[in-house]
C-alpha cells in the first residue's frame, strides 16, 4: 500500500506518541505500587498513557489543528482552550477507566483518590491547552525562543526564505472592501498552512498580502522541501479556486519567491516581541518576487538555492533570462518550474 509522506509522517509521531505515552503511564502505575502488584499496575499505567496520549494526539490532528475544520479556528481562543481541555478531561476519564475495568472489577472513581488524579491531570490538560494556543499566537520558534532566550542577543544563522505574495490582491480590496478582504486573506493563509506544515516549514510573517516562510537551510533544501511547498501552495490555492470565486469574486494566486543564505536572527521590541531576520539573503528574497512579476511566472528560485537541491530537482527546473534586480550589482541566475508561456 502507498502512503503519502504526510500520512506517513503522522503516522510515525503517533507511533512514538503511544510509546512514550505508554511508558510514562507504566512509570506512574509502578511509583504507585506499594508493595505488590508491581506488573499489573505498569500494565495498568501503560494502557492508561496510551489511551490518553493517542486520543489526545487524534483530537489535535483531526479537530483542533485540523485547517479544514475553519469553525474551530474561527472560535475565540479562550473557547478553543475551554473545549481542548474539556475533551482532554473526558479522555482522562476513559484513560483511567478502561484498565480498571479490564484488570479489577471496582469501578475506577470508587477509588479514594480518582479525583484527585482527575484533578491533577485536567488541570494538566488545560495548561497543555493553553501552552498549545500561546504556540498558535505567537508561533513554534518564537514560542521556543521566548522560554529559551535562544535570540535574546542576535545570531548568524542560515536560512532558505520563502516569499509568497498574492497577485491582484490591491483590485480585490477595493471592490469587495475590506472586512471581505480580510476574510479573503484568512481564508488563503488557512489553506496555505497545510502545505507550510507538511514540507516543515516556518511562518515568519504574514506582511499585508503576504507570507514568509522559512527553513534552516538543511531541512529547506533536503528533497527539495521549500520548492514542494511553493508548488503545494500554488496547488491548493488551484483546487480551491471555485469557493473563492463564488464567496469574494476572484480566485487566490499567488507569485512565490525562493532563495537562501545568511541572516541574522534576534528579538526585537519589549512589550510586543518578534524575532527578526536580517541581511541581504532577506532583501534578495524581495527582489526575486519582484523578478517573477516581471517574468512572467508564478514561481522563482535563486541560484544559491538550486544549487543545494538533489539532481533530479535540479534538472527538473527552467533556467530564466538573468536579471538585474533594483539595489543589486550583480545579475541574479534564477530558474523555474513553470513551462515557458505560450
Amino acid at each position: 500500500m502507498q502512503v503519502d509522506g504526510h500520512l506517513s509522517r503522522n503516522l510515525r509521531i503517533l507511533f512514538w506518541i503511544f510509546c512514550a505515552s505508554a511508558l510514562v503511564g507504566a512509570l506512574i502505575g509502578v511509583s504507585r505500587t506499594e508493595q505488590t502488584g508491581v506488573l499489573g499496575n505498569a500494565l495498568s499505567g501503560a494502557l492508561t498513557g496510551a489511551v490518553i496520549g493517542l486520543g489526545g494526539t487524534l483530537c489535535e490532528l483531526f479537530i483542533f489543528s485540523n485547517v479544514k475544520l475553519r469553525i474551530i479556528r474561527r472560535l475565540p481562543v479562550i473557547a478553543i482552550m475551554v473545549t481542548r481541555a474539556f475533551f482532554y478531561s473526558v479522555l482522562i476519564v476513559v484513560g483511567l477507566t478502561i484498565p480498571e475495568l479490564v484488570t479489577r472489577d471496582v469501578l475506577p472513581w470508587e477509588e479514594p483518590d480518582f479525583w484527585e488524579l482527575f484533578i491533577i491531570s485536567a488541570s494538566v490538560a488545560l495548561g497543555f491547552s493553553v501552552g498549545v494556543e500561546i504556540m498558535r499566537q505567537l508561533g513554534a520558534e518564537a514560542t521556543l525562543a521566548l522560554f529559551t532566550g535562544r535570540y535574546n542577543r542576535p545570531r548568524l544563522e542560515d536560512r532558505v526564505i520563502l516569499f509568497a505574495d498574492l497577485v491582484g490582491s490591491t483590485a480585490l480590496a477595493e471592490r469587495v472592501g475590506e472586512l471581505q478582504f480580510h476574510a479573503f486573506l484568512q481564508e488563503v493563509a488557512l489553506d496555505l498552512a497545510g502545505p507550510i506544515e507538511r514540507n516543515r516549514g516556518r511562518v515568519h510573517r504574514y506582511v499585508g498580502d503576504a507570507v514568509i516562510v522559512t527553513w534552516p537551510m538543511d531541512k529547506g533544501v533536503k528533497d527539495a522541501a521549500c520548492l514542494s511547498c511553493a508548488t503545494a501552495m500554488h496547488q491548493v490555492l488551484e483546487d480551491r479556486a471555485a469557493v473563492y470565486e463564488s464567496r469574494f469574486g476572484a480566485a487566490a494566486k499567488l507569485r512565490v519567491a525562493v532563495h537562501c543564505g545568511q541572516v541574522a536572527a534576534g528579538d526585537i521590541g519589549d512589550w510586543k516581541k518578534e524575532i527578526a531576520l536580517l541581511g541581504d539573503a532577506m532583501n534578495t528574497a524581495a527582489r526575486i518576487e519582484s523578478a517573477a512579476r516581471d517574468l512572467g511566472v508564478a514561481t522563482v528560485l535563486s541560484d544559491d538555492v538550486v544549487r543545494r537541491f538533489p539532481q533530479a530537482q535540479q534538472d527538473s527546473l527552467r533556467r530564466l533570462p538573468d536579471y538585474k534586480a533594483p539595489g543589486k550589482q550583480t545579475l541574479l541566475t534564477l530558474w523555474t518550474p513553470d513551462a515557458p508561456a505560450a
